[in-house]
């Protein structure tokens, strides 16, 4: 009984933790084979492999380097013969992960209250959970990231909190290549912003960090699309209201900068150069898609939700913005969002989100700020009348 008392927070969790699982879990299974989900999502890029660096991204052997830790984690399942639990063991790392994302945020010195309903709003997100429950690197990537961002704020504490933070910024790195940008801007935001004084030592490491990893992105990560794909909208040419005209100027651009077959960045480059214009409409329109999350691929329903999701956030940072004092923290979380909607702009867009709904980890903490900024500005103004 006494160690039921010492412990009950740690167990209210737990129960809390499982009854969200048994809801969660029910749902989604209501509504997908939950073998179907075994099968699909790339799961032939990790499972029943040959060997470790058997795993093909559209034919090509590079998946055990491009999602290493994807790979690493179900072959330790399939080794251990609990490959069918996988659901099971992305949902423990995404709780854990998610009570180092609230303690990240306390440490950032956001309040109790934030904190707490940013992280609720994490875990009972049905868009995050959804990759939980699929076989794709996708789940783990959104927990490794909650968990680099913990270290990052226990940083400086001890040598062991560096030595873990540089082994999750791999874990990270390496679980998704699109991830490379916030990585990025999480190195840039410790090593280099965060310092009164910066260092031009530091900032010449990132630049090489950023350069070379990039050039190695560019190198194996290239393609996954044609470049007409890209170029002629074939993700966006429903959406008559935002996308541009294809017109005897765009396709005699994309004749001269069709470098090569697959959607190369020099493609892109050369488009942009040629015909600035098209190329500006055409990534405005993803870029709004994104923003947003509309889909009128998807039901009505589908977009009420995140639409009013995405407008609800964004209210909350306007305001967070608007009543408290811009630092170089609140940069580095508003421009980790926004990057990871701009580095997929050249790409075809898929309804699901894939590439961007880990970013919402950087602006859920600052829009549930502004409203609590909001509701204590509401209470003063009440208690002043």
């Amino acid at each position: 009984m006494k160690y039921l008392i010492e412990n009950k927070k740690i167990i209210i969790l737990f129960i809390s933790y499982l009854v969200l699982y048994l809801i969660s879990s029910s749902y989604m299974y209501a509504r997908h084979d939950p073998n179907l989900l075994a099968n699909a999502y790339d799961a032939s890029r990790y499972v029943g492999l040959n060997s470790f660096f058997d795993g093909a991204v559209y034919s090509q052997n590079t998946a055990w380097h491009l999602f290493f830790t994807y790979t690493l984690f179900i072959r330790i399942l399939e080794d251990l013969n609990l490959i069918k639990y996988y659901v099971e063991f992305q949902y423990v790392i995404f709780y854990i992960s998610s009570i180092l994302f609230y303690k990240f945020l306390l440490n950032f010195k956001f309040s109790r209250f934030s904190s707490f309903l940013s992280t609720i709003f994490i875990i009972c997100n049905p868009f995050i959970i959804f990759w939980i429950h699929t076989l794709n690197h996708a789940g783990l990537t959104i927990s490794l990231l909650m968990i680099s961002l913990y270290f990052l704020s226990k940083y400086d504490d001890s040598k062991i909190f560096k030595v873990l933070f540089f082994i999750f910024i791999f874990f990270s790195l390496k679980n998704d290549a699109k991830v490379f940008f916030p990585i990025f801007m999480i190195l840039f935001y410790n090593f280099y912003l965060r310092h009164e004084k910066k260092s031009a030592i530091n900032f010449l490491l990132l630049l090489t960090f950023f350069i070379s990893y990039f050039l190695y992105l560019s190198e194996f990560a290239v393609g996954l699309q044609d470049f007409s794909a890209s170029y002629l909208q074939q993700d966006i040419s429903s959406y008559e209201f935002i996308s541009p005209t294809i017109n005897t100027s765009v396709m005699e651009t994309f004749r001269n900068c069709l470098i090569t077959e697959l959607n190369s960045l020099q493609n892109h480059i050369c488009a942009m150069i040629e015909n600035p214009m098209y190329s500006i409409k055409l990534y405005s329109a993803r870029f709004f898609l994104l923003l947003t999350w509309i889909n009128t691929n998807l039901s009505f329903k589908h977009n009420f939700f995140t639409f009013g999701m995405m407008l609800f956030l964004y209210f909350g940072l306007i305001v967070n913005l608007i009543k408290t004092k811009f630092t170089n923290f609140k940069f580095f979380l508003i421009s980790s969002y926004l990057i990871t909607i701009v580095v997929v702009l050249p790409y075809v867009l898929r309804g699901d989100q894939k590439f961007v709904f880990y970013g919402l980890l950087f602006i859920i903490p600052l829009s549930f700020s502004g409203y609590e900024s909001l509701l204590n500005y509401l209470k003063k103004t009440k208690l002043l009348k």
